[in-house]
């Protein structure tokens, strides 16, 4: 009998495909937020604040479950703990869809979809891809797996719309939940599994573990999750606000849903660009890219009050992408490279943890100074702040590695 060899890259590839398949549902459900809320705000009547409170409860409850799920998947691996995941998110679209209030909504997508989406969400995805990589590998590997959160609004987020003009939010949120149950579950409950021991030992380099004193006393795991937090509190907030602020701008909705299909497109492309810079010119050159990316789409959500016509529509849609791009996927990159000691599932999971807690921040903030002084350029400023403090962090942490 011919001898066998354990090659990981088969089974590595599949993992790869198969995140990225889930990334593509999970992520085109969380950003279709973007059409309920301007449903919310027009026709409900409920505030930008109130409104906006939905998706920010969401992303505390996020916050709060995705480092337990870590430390699940450490301990038991990803079908069950995936698969907990999924019924939970299922569970809440179905509860949302039957809501009649801003409260209902508050429970029913706020806190039990966001504990579906913290054990689904990309931090615990990564410490999967980032199981059976190596950190030679590890960018472009979590690159091609997060491209699927830009296709994912790409037909998640026109599909809301057309449910929503049809139906209405509440059937738009039955469809979405039956999508969890009927393709969701059996893809990650069955397609993701542990990485071999041969290859953890291979991707992880040793078996240590560091105590959390000395983890605690990193001056560079502090800069970490600072780096987290403001990492997707300005992907989010423009996410939220997107289409809203376009509205308020003359930009009709299915335009605006449109760019923010376009979006998700170009985001894929870039997640998968930026994964080939941080491994061949190093992390902080590409979240650099990325920085400036969301530098620019700010600029062009300016320029949207002064000037018709698809110009700033289109930049705007090519600047967010090369700004998400270069957002989560590079914070766990580096995480994972940096405190890969600790287990890539607590590790990834506090950064998604914290980048949920900045999620919630962020668009409450923005929505919080529009309902008070009747204008954007509050929030904007305030996602200007976040993309340079993210920046600063992000390099301190670069050079500590």
């Amino acid at each position: 009998m011919p001898a066998q060899t354990d090659d990981p890259l088969p089974g590595a590839a599949r993992i790869v495909i198969v995140c990225f398949l889930s990334v593509f549902i999970i992520f085109g459900i969380r950003l279709s937020f973007s059409v309920f809320f301007a449903e919310f705000v027009l026709v409900e009547g409920w505030s930008n604040e109130a409104s906006a409170a939905i998706f920010s409860l969401n992303m505390l409850v996020f916050a709060g479950t995705a480092p337990l799920a870590g430390i699940a998947l450490d301990r038991w691996g990803p079908r069950p703990v995936f698969g907990l995941g999924v019924c939970t998110m299922a569970a809440g679209l179905w509860l949302s869809s039957r809501a009649a209030s801003l409260n209902d909504l508050l429970l029913s997508y706020g806190v039990i979809e966001g504990i579906g989406l913290g054990i689904t969400g990309l931090g615990p995805v990564a410490s999967v891809v980032a199981g059976w990589t190596t950190p030679a590998q590890r960018g472009r590997a979590l690159g091609i797996a997060f491209a699927g959160t830009g296709l994912g609004s790409l037909l998640f987020v026109p599909l809301a719309n057309l449910l929503i003009d049809s139906f209405g939010w509440r059937d738009a949120y039955l469809a979405l939940s039956l999508v969890c149950l009927l393709v969701l579950l059996p893809l990650m409950a069955l397609g993701l599994r542990r990485a071999p021991a041969a290859l953890s030992r291979q991707a992880h380099g040793y078996r240590a573990r560091l105590k959390w004193r000395a983890l605690l006393r990193n001056p560079a795991f502090w800069a970490l999750m600072i780096a987290a937090v403001m990492t997707m509190g300005p992907v989010r907030s423009l996410t939220v606000h997107q289409i809203a602020y376009m509205e308020s701008v003359g930009v009709e909705r299915a335009a605006a849903a449109n760019v923010v299909g376009l979006a998700g497109l170009l985001t894929s492309g870039f997640f998968v660009c930026l994964g080939w810079v941080s491994d061949r010119f190093g992390r902080a050159t590409a979240y650099a890219i990325g920085a400036l990316g969301l530098f620019g789409a700010v600029g062009m959500l300016v320029m949207m009050r002064s000037v018709d016509g698809p110009l700033a529509l289109l930049l705007y849609a090519l600047l967010f992408a090369m700004g998400e791009g270069a957002r989560s996927s590079q914070t766990t990159v580096l995480a994972s490279d940096v405190f890969q000691r600790q287990g890539l599932g607590l590790i990834n999971g506090l950064v998604g943890g914290l980048g949920g807690l900045g999620a919630a921040l962020g668009p409450w903030l923005v929505g919080r100074l529009r309902d008070e002084s009747g204008s954007y350029d509050g929030g904007l400023l305030v996602v200007v702040v976040m993309v340079i403090v993210s920046l600063i962090a992000y390099w301190y942490v670069a050079r500590a590695r």
